[in-house]
């Protein structure tokens, strides 16, 4: 397992980790940091690719959190909340916020100061050349999404970066990803930035850009940032 943070930052208070997994190999040392209910549901993925990458990546970010809360690994209290999304069963609002995201031989991990943000989401894909992206595109783009899709000339960048980044909001944001993915539309600027158009007034306050990830993947962050006191 190799973690690394992302060279460049994203924003104040805001720290992206990238992690590499070698989907051979049973993850024995990251297994010892995983309580014991985590063990039981790495036991039950068939192949060995899905054991490395669920283990690896709720190792890491078990350690990340543990120097920050000041525990061990496998004492870091976390929960999940009504759609799924992590965060740490802790009294107060000065808990780290993370989230995180797994594809393929990578995963990416987020930490959120909560003086600075108040939501993060984070997803990583690998760029399959064989998807469906009319399919893709029917099922969670809006029409000027599918509009952009149809005339770009690299259409399976357009559709993963598209695909990352609605993931990543959704997630921030904190609400089911497949009941809402035509709530947002994705729309890419200079230099990595995202503008997007939403459903819900509530929602035009996140931010989000696009990630440098390794080749054969699209990645995107989005967050909340806190207003100045």
């Amino acid at each position: 397992m190799r973690l690394m943070p992302l060279p460049d930052p994203v924003a104040e208070g805001i720290e992206v980790y990238c992690l590499h997994f070698d989907l051979a190999a049973e993850p024995l040392a990251a297994r010892r940091q995983l309580t014991l209910a985590e063990r039981a549901k790495a036991d039950r993925f068939a192949r060995t690719a899905d054991r490395v990458r669920f283990t690896e990546t709720r190792a890491a970010l078990r350690a990340l959190l543990a120097g920050r809360v000041g525990c061990a690994p496998h004492e870091v209290p976390l929960a999940s909340g009504a759609h799924g999304k992590p965060h740490l069963d802790l009294a107060g609002s000065s808990a780290p916020l993370f989230n995180l995201s797994h594809s393929g031989a990578h995963a990416l991990i987020v930490l959120g100061d909560a003086a600075a943000a108040s939501e993060v989401g984070i997803d990583i894909e690998e760029c399959k050349a064989d998807v469906d992206a009319d399919a893709i595109a029917a099922l969670a783009f809006t029409e000027r999404e599918c509009n952009e899709l149809h005339a770009a000339a690299d259409r399976l960048h357009a559709l993963y970066s598209r695909w990352v980044a609605k993931e990543a909001v959704l997630k921030a944001i904190g609400v089911g990803v497949a009941g809402h993915l035509k709530s947002i539309g994705i729309h890419h600027g200079a230099q990595g930035q995202i503008a997007f158009e939403c459903a819900d007034p509530e929602w035009t306050n996140f931010k989000a850009v696009a990630l440098q990830v390794p080749p054969g993947y699209a990645a995107a962050i989005a967050w909340r940032a806190k207003e100045p006191k």
